[in-house]
């Protein structure tokens, strides 16, 4: 009876893990079976035409042969920054949110290409090309080399995590830990719906920005702490936009910065701004480093 009792235990265990992990998974990502043929969709015993047996000649190519401009198997079109529901099918309909979202949405990530109609002007180079960041090795202000060039794979895993949105569980020899959030009810993948601790993926590379407190010894600006100020502002167009904020109202990195790639402009003083980019967008969403104004509104 005792051993029965135990191998109840141990398949309810398993069950309660495997539903807790399912979320960050879909499509040909993870929760795969003994049968499963997803192998098949990215890999190839003996016709590879890329590393680790892959059927694009890189990890880039591949991502982007469902997630690009042009790729026919996600609607998440994250050179261009769109959702994009006309390529609905088996794989896309697994998308959270996906009844929720409206055709030529933009991603909440940004693009790496284009964002909201227009060329980027700060990217991720996710093509394999660079294996630096700021503040990696923990000097602000400075370049640092991170573990491997950069890639989707850098921060996704393309097997499955049990992390928010397949991201790793290890980046820069960082361990990661990123909760799942209920997305279901956002009304499209450009409405901020991340969970409180998502700066961990940034502060992986960027270790010295993330701090909880205004740090007197870097000046950096607070992150992962409550904000409490009003949760929306009127653009320049007079039009109500909401804060981007994280979990319980937490002021995280991506309340400022887009992950992917952004097409913000910067002019006059930001222009000469004297940040390690220069005068770059530094992947701020705004025009102009526009974000200081959402929140402060001087």
């Amino acid at each position: 009876m005792k051993r029965w009792l135990i191998v109840l235990l141990l398949v309810i265990s398993m069950t309660l893990v495997m539903a807790g992990t399912a979320s960050a998974n879909g499509g040909p990502h993870g929760d795969y079976t003994a049968t499963t043929d997803s192998c098949a969709g990215c890999h190839r015993a003996h016709t590879a035409t890329g590393q680790n047996l892959l059927v694009a000649n890189s990890t880039y190519s591949l991502c982007m042969s469902c997630h690009g401009s042009s790729g026919t198997g996600a609607n998440t079109n994250v050179e261009d920054g769109l959702y994009l529901s006309s390529r609905d099918d088996s794989l896309a309909n697994q998308d959270v949110g996906a009844a929720n979202t409206p055709d030529n949405a933009p991603l909440l990530g940004g693009g790496f290409v284009n964002y909201r109609g227009t060329a980027v002007t700060s990217t991720h180079d996710p093509t394999g090309t660079t294996n630096q960041a700021w503040g990696a090795g923990g000097e602000r202000g400075q370049l640092g080399t991170i573990d491997d060039n950069m890639d989707c794979a850098s921060c996704h895993d393309p097997h499955g995590s049990g992390n928010y949105r397949i991201i790793k569980e290890t980046i820069n020899g960082v361990s990661i830990s990123v909760s799942q959030v209920d997305e279901g009810s956002a009304k499209d993948y450009d409405t901020p719906h991340w969970p409180a601790n998502i700066s961990n993926v940034c502060g992986a590379c960027h270790d010295p920005y993330q701090h909880a407190t205004n740090d007197t010894s870097s000046y950096t600006h607070a992150v992962d702490v409550t904000y409490s100020g009003s949760t929306s502002y009127t653009d320049a167009n007079g039009t109500s936009v909401s804060v981007p904020l994280a979990a319980n109202n937490t002021l995280v990195c991506s309340t400022c910065h887009l992950a992917h790639g952004t097409s913000a402009s910067m002019e006059g003083y930001a222009a000469n701004s004297d940040l390690p980019t220069g005068g770059d967008s530094a992947l701020l969403r705004e025009d102009n480093r526009g974000v200081c104004q959402a929140c402060h509104q001087k």
